[in-house]
């Protein structure tokens, strides 16, 4: 589980520490930095699975706008069975060139180094440690990609192997079902920012887990009126479609009667609801889902067992579940005990406290519409 995310430097984030459980609710007005935390670690997590470089994913723009300093910082505290790692992660910035490269990336496991290397003479110097934490041989590698993102598996380095393979499981996202296509050519291990990728994501879960459509079922009949099964017919070349087949066994005069629809032809409500309940699905108890307003779209007697399903996985440590939300239904249900408010005091760089009890009786949502939280 995530446990804590440090970034300085990126955004309004600037010297940003936040600690994280099981179920986090982050709150606080438009321009706060909410979203920003969540695109620092989306940024982190496709720079360890190697899938974009430095420039890429930390260009200059992404440099806090009232900050000289060239340097930005990353870190991440990861909780896990077999131990803590903690992630650290310095981009140097050329904002002449426009370009920025890997300063230093470090590793730790119990406090001791898995991976190391260091902006030395203009080379990236890196060390790799073994499950024993002995020293390996020294390496250069590619300033503008992740070190350890380049290590390949071997039987002395299952720790940090154990990192990558936790950090592919955590999942940022800001839905968007206007992007979300009906068919793909390939499978994607991991789900893009706007999950403009879904089915091509959903085609990867599926292949993973056979029996997806079936325990889908139960949930998604509840919210999705008519919905039968889902399946993925081939197009030819490896190409397949997402495809909702609906029966209308209860609708008055077609009563029997059943229809089929592509993903793309279903209600932003429907495609958003679609992707919701698979993540909870899918999502085992090694994975974390940082989702940016997910109630958008839904109706509330949608929203409602959803958010039932996310505390009683929060409750039970199925997964971790980090929310960004404006709705007063997720507010009142989660902000005390699990809420984080930020806010930009004078519009200055993120700040992050607790939401805690309020003695005036009302409820959290009614206080952060009158402005009253905090204050």
């Amino acid at each position: 589980m995530l446990r804590k995310t440090y970034v300085d430097n990126f955004r309004t984030l600037v010297n940003f520490d936040l600690p994280l459980g099981e179920l986090t609710l982050l709150l606080g007005p438009n321009g706060s930095g909410k979203t920003s935390v969540f695109e620092a670690v989306h940024a982190v997590r496709d720079f360890l699975c190697g899938e974009k470089t430095a420039n890429e994913l930390f260009h200059t723009g992404t440099l806090t706008r009232w900050e000289t300093r060239d340097t930005q910082v990353f870190e991440l505290v990861l909780a896990e069975p077999i131990g803590e790692f903690i992630y650290h992660l310095e981009i140097q910035h050329d904002r002449t060139r426009q370009r920025c490269r890997v300063r230093s990336e470090r590793l730790t496991h119990g406090g001791h180094n898995l991976f190391e290397s260091r902006l030395d003479d203009e080379q990236l110097r890196a060390r790799l440690y073994r499950d024993n934490y002995t020293a390996g041989p020294e390496l250069l590698v590619d300033w503008s990609r992740s070190g350890v993102a380049w290590v390949q598996p071997r039987p002395e380095n299952t720790l940090l192997t154990s990192f990558k393979r936790r950090m592919e499981r955590v999942i940022v996202a800001r839905l968007n079902p206007a992007a979300m296509g009906a068919v793909a050519d390939k499978e994607s291990p991991t789900l893009a920012w706007d999950a403009s990728n879904f089915v091509a994501w959903f085609r990867h879960v599926a292949a993973l887990d056979l029996d997806l459509m079936t325990k889908l079922r139960p949930a998604l009949k509840e919210v999705v009126l008519g919905l039968d099964t889902l399946s993925l017919p081939s197009l030819g070349d490896n190409t397949k479609a997402l495809v909702a087949k609906f029966g209308l066994e209860e609708a008055p005069g077609v009563r029997g009667a059943t229809y089929s629809c592509r993903f793309d032809e279903l209600s932003d409500g429907e495609r958003v609801l679609l992707l919701l309940y698979t993540l909870l699905e899918c999502a085992g108890s090694e994975c974390t889902l940082c989702l940016d307003e997910p109630e958008n779209f839904l109706a509330l007697r949608e929203i409602q067992p959803w958010l039932n399903m996310v505390i009683e996985k929060a409750q039970s440590q199925a997964f971790q579940t980090v929310l960004i939300s404006h709705h007063p239904e997720l507010i009142n249900a989660l902000a005390v005990g699990t809420g984080r408010w930020l806010e930009r005091p004078s519009g200055g760089p993120t700040r992050s406290r607790e939401i805690t009890e309020d003695d005036s009786g009302l409820a959290i949502a009614d206080l952060v519409a009158r402005g009253w939280l905090h204050e």
